[in-house]
């Protein structure tokens, strides 16, 4: 214990100048008296004894002021002596005695001085996040005085956390404060101030407005005389676990809440050598995945990372892990017997850990993920810790849930949108249906059949990215890489001849030079699966002779499998340089038919959906049916028309921006059909996508199938051209209103001005066709 006076807080930071404080021992004192008239026990002597201690000590020092303060240490001996239990180990606890409001001290343990000196050292002692600020503590005096005053107590529970870096272990420590008011006198000076009691405090009671007070009770009226207590209680273990609480309160996607909840770990456990992680579960079919783009210090995972070897072995660990669930620890000092475990913790040593603990982690008695408590210093990990740890576990557990529920939403995401035909805009019409099954199911009855899922009275739009002469490109390509694997093949069984000449590689070379002398570019279709049979049957059946019965044959055949290797081969070559190119050129257009969709869906929602082959084909759908709760009007379908015009454009552009990236150089073109009629179309629970519905509907997906290739009237010449867009209509309507599309995008620049008014030949049942062909400002 020791006096001393020591300023908490500056009197030029002092937070309330205007109150008159005056450290005394009246009020304690005058408390004793009290106490000894209604005492006949052996207490009333004990408290006799102390009054007449502090009259001698008044006699001999005068009354108590700052500046008379260490004469007095006998007598604050005597008070903490009268206010806690004489067993108490004093230097275990923060205690201390101080001027009204506490903020100077005068007198408190070993333990509390030290506190304050570590505060002023660092000047660190600040306000933790959930404490009070200054408003607070305005409203706690102000509480306190209605209290003293008018008998009137606050509903509010106050409480004052601080917090401050501890200089031994660079970790955060958090203190709660109270400050007990007992022997503390209020007095007004003047008057105390007289107000309608009923009407204020229940005003003040319903909204805790703490500026009615203010105004009827100003702070400089008031004087305190007295002494307050302060008691400090150590609640960093508390806090930390409310740190997490609030992490996951606030989600998982705050900005680096991860490292927040590794934090709060860290300064549970007291030590910053001891590191953690905190690896959920993901499954992904029935097996556990970690996500390695996560930057977490995880020895787990960097175990997978390096010992590639050794993956499938650990991830049968893990598995055994997840049915047996237990805490595991290895530390170098404590052999491993089980050979299992051994071979992980061999693995975990060099990592460079000296100790390590897995603790599973569950919710609702499903395991959800680990904590890896681990250092790579002779640091302790003891029990202790580690139950400190675990106590956290039910809420480490409900973030790590959390994470597998954002995990297994994200997948579903995108299965949802890339490859299903699902989509939000007609999701409504899917959970109606589900909900209705799900009302007609009945208990030990054949489950009830599905509905239809219909769309009425809707318009359609088609449009159709093509790569030009993208067949004839193949069977260029394929004809290039027949005659390159003919001509090595004719090379390989000479090779083989010199090594064993049996008479059926007579045949097979002269098989060889006959399909050399025959295959034809323009006949590759046909002609490519006679070769596939001669080259996987009668060719595969002769070089796997060779391989089992002549050793010396070995080196020229894996030399002629090196060169058909599908990926990497050179008989490959051509075909996988436009099979590359084309890749590129879908990939293009895919991005940009993404950003395309998000804009329509912003207009107003629609279906849409892709298909991807020699190039992408599209189909929009739109209408009042699919979107019941917004209103349809025929504005959103002239919008989604010129938006689609607009993309063709901008497709147009981007594929041709990426000629100079094509090792084979491919060009696209582009065409619209524009239907005149309202269709419907039905889900196709079979094949999991819409079609059109009715003999009149399906004339809509007949010409969509047909007009690629179609011709203009009179003529050759097909209707798509590379660096155009071709639009197909009926009508004259149509005709008109794409003309005003047309002149508006011209001024634009995204146009040219060679704008064509074609008739077409008819198609097979399809009279009228006509079309509108414009240019492309592709520079």
């Amino acid at each position: 214990m020791q006096s001393a006076l020591f300023t908490i807080i500056n009197e030029e930071e002092d937070q309330f100048p205007e109150i008159e404080t005056h450290l005394s021992f009246d009020p304690f004192l005058n408390y004793l008296k009290r106490k000894g008239e209604n005492e006949i026990s052996i207490k009333k002597n004990f408290l006799a004894s102390v009054l007449k201690d502090f009259n001698q000590a008044f006699a001999k020092y005068g009354p108590l002021d700052k500046h008379n303060i260490h004469q007095f240490e006998n007598e604050f001996r005597l008070i903490h002596a009268s206010l806690n239990p004489v067993l108490q180990d004093d230097e275990d606890t923060y205690w201390a005695l101080g001027f009204p409001l506490g903020q100077k001290i005068c007198f408190g343990t070993d333990k509390f001085y030290a506190l304050l000196e570590q505060y002023r050292c660092d000047n660190q002692l600040a306000l933790a996040h959930d404490s009070v600020g200054f408003s607070e503590k305005i409203q706690m005096l102000y509480s306190f005085i209605l209290e003293r005053l008018y008998g009137i107590k606050s509903a509010k529970h106050f409480e004052i956390i601080h917090s401050f870096i501890d200089a031994l272990t660079g970790l955060q420590k958090y203190y709660r404060i109270n400050i007990d008011h007992t022997f503390v006198d209020v007095k007004v000076i003047g008057n105390l101030p007289v107000f309608d009691r009923i009407k204020v405090i229940d005003e003040f009671s319903k909204t805790l407005n703490f500026e009615i007070i203010k105004t009827l009770i100003p702070l400089n009226k008031i004087k305190m005389d007295g002494f307050s207590i302060l008691t400090v209680t150590d609640i960093t273990e508390q806090q930390a676990l409310e740190n997490i609480k609030n992490i996951i309160i606030r989600g998982i996607d705050e900005a680096d809440s991860y490292g927040h909840v590794i934090m709060a770990l860290r300064t549970l456990a007291g030590n910053p050598a001891i590191e953690f992680s905190l690896l959920p579960f993901f499954k992904l079919n029935h097996k556990v995945v970690f996500d390695f783009k996560e930057k977490k210090t995880s020895a787990l995972l960097d175990l997978l990372k390096i010992n590639k070897g050794s993956e499938q072995r650990i991830q049968e660990l893990l598995d055994e892990f997840i049915k047996q669930p237990q805490i595991l620890v290895f530390s170098k000092d404590f052999p491993i017997e089980d050979k299992t475990m051994s071979f992980l913790w061999e693995r975990l040593k060099d990592l460079g850990i000296v100790n390590y603990a897995l603790i599973p982690i569950a919710h609702n008695k499903e395991i959800v993920g680990v904590i890896e408590v681990f250092t790579k210093t002779d640091a302790v990990l003891d029990e202790q810790i580690l139950a400190r740890i675990f106590s956290a576990s039910t809420l480490l557990a409900q973030l790590l849930k959390d994470e597998i529920v954002e995990f297994q939403t994200k997948i579903n995401e995108v299965i949802k949108e890339k490859f299903t035909s699902l989509q939000s805009a007609v999701q409504w019409k899917f959970n109606q249906e589900a909900w209705e099954y799900l009302q007609r199911i009945e208990q030990d009855k054949p489950k009830p059949i599905i509905g239809d899922i219909k769309f009425e009275q809707i318009y359609p739009l088609y449009g159709a990215i093509d790569i030009r002469n993208s067949t004839i490109e193949r069977n260029k390509a394929a004809f290039q890489d027949m005659i390159v694997q003919l001509e090595l093949l004719e090379n390989v069984l000479i090779q083989l001849k010199h090594l064993n000449s049996i008479v059926i590689l007579d045949e097979m070379i002269f098989n060889c030079r006959r399909w050399l002398q025959e295959i034809n570019e323009e006949l590759m279709d046909s002609m490519q699966i006679q070769l596939n049979d001669f080259f996987n049957q009668n060719v595969a059946e002769v070089l796997t002779y060779f391989k089992e019965n002549l050793k010396e044959s070995h080196p020229i055949i894996a030399a002629y499998e090196n060169a058909i290797h599908p990926l990497n081969g050179v008989v490959y070559k051509n075909r996988n340089v436009l099979e590359k190119s084309i890749r590129l050129i879908n990939s293009g257009i895919s991005g940009y038919l993404e950003l395309f969709e998000k804009e329509l869906q912003n207009s107003y929602p629609c279906y849409f959906e892709k298909f991807r082959s020699d190039g992408i084909e599209y189909d929009i759908y739109i209408g009042q049916s699919i979107a019941p709760d917004k209103k349809f009007n025929e504005i959103y379908l002239k919008n989604i028309r010129l938006w689609q015009l607009t993309s063709m454009a901008a497709i147009a552009k981007i594929t041709h921006s990426l000629l100079d990236q094509m090792e084979k150089r491919l060009l696209t073109t582009q065409l619209i059909f524009v239907n005149a009629t309202l269709i419907d179309i039905n889900f196709r629970t079979d094949e999991h996508r819409f079609d059109v519905e009715g003999a009149y509907n399906i004339r809509y997906q007949i010409i969509k199938k047909r007009i690629d290739k179609v011709t203009i009237k009179g003529s050759n010449e097909r209707l798509t051209q590379p660096g155009k867009i071709a639009i197909v209509y009926f009508t004259k309507r149509e005709e008109k209103e794409y003309l005003g599309y047309i002149q508006y995008l011209q001024k634009s620049g995204s146009l040219l001005d060679d704008l064509e008014e074609l008739e077409l030949e008819e198609l097979q049942g399809v009279k009228g066709l006509q079309a509108l062909r414009i240019g492309i400002n592709l520079a």
